[in-house]
């Protein structure tokens, strides 16, 4: 579209951001508007360097958080933007649950202007997102974590690949379980079917929520087992 006709688009039809409905003014349609943007908390030092979970107020330096220091981490790095907490769990609701895909236009442009010096996006040789098994796609009609994946893709002009990881069985949702429980429902619900396309490959696995991490441990598990150099995972939130 040429200039001239977006900014006619523009005038006629204002974009508005997709988290509140405000005006954006100058700013681009794919970002929040400042009021919302000042509603999202971001994480920062200090940190844990492993799952990326902040530690709020706690003066000092990185450290390894409990969970890293005594569970099994089949990732390398996890990061997420900020808290499960605020606008980031009405926008994360609305998008997964009340059909509001067009919010992978703002939710994925958060992902990709990620920035970390420890976690470059430089370093990673292929996107994959955390499948979906087919009668829950069916259900919601739309993979989130695909729509994300899609995005930081085309910024950082990274391969996609939405068909080597599967879910092969159909699980009870994550949301209703503990810790525990979360961790057996998702063992064995993944599978490598082109392993080919993730040997040896650096991976960014792409989700919308680290919870307990439950979801991401196995799919790693499962990558790294057919082959993958390297698993690090970036999601939108983090629960605390």
């Amino acid at each position: 579209m040429t200039p001239f006709w977006q900014a006619l688009i523009d005038f006629l039809f204002p974009p508005k951001c997709l988290l509140c409905g405000e005006s954006l003014g100058e700013l681009p349609d794919d970002h929040p508007c400042p009021l919302c943007f000042s509603r999202i908390k971001f994480f920062s030092h200090p940190r844990c360097p492993r799952c990326g979970l902040g530690f709020g107020d706690t003066p000092g330096e990185d450290h390894l958080c409990s969970p890293c220091l005594t569970e099994e981490r089949y990732f390398t790095r996890a990061r997420a933007i900020g808290p499960y907490e605020g606008l980031m769990v009405e926008a994360i609701s609305r998008f997964k649950y009340q059909g509001s895909s067009r919010l992978a236009k703002t939710l994925g442009t958060l992902l990709a202007e990620y920035k970390d010096p420890d976690f470059p996006f430089s370093d990673f040789e292929l996107v994959l997102c955390v499948p979906l098994h087919p009668h829950r796609l069916r259900q919601r009609g739309f993979n989130q974590s695909l729509l994300l994946a899609r995005w930081v893709s085309r910024a950082h002009s990274l391969p996609l690949d939405f068909t080597a990881l599967q879910r092969t069985r159909h699980t009870q949702p994550q949301t209703q379980l503990s810790g525990y429980e979360r961790h057996k429902n998702i063992r064995g619900a993944f599978e490598v079917r082109r392993p080919e396309l993730i040997a040896e490959k650096q991976i960014l696995l792409i989700d919308d929520v680290f919870t307990t991490g439950a979801t991401v441990q196995e799919c790693a598990k499962v990558l790294l087992k057919a082959g993958a150099k390297q698993v690090d995972v970036l999601t939108l939130a983090r629960a605390l």
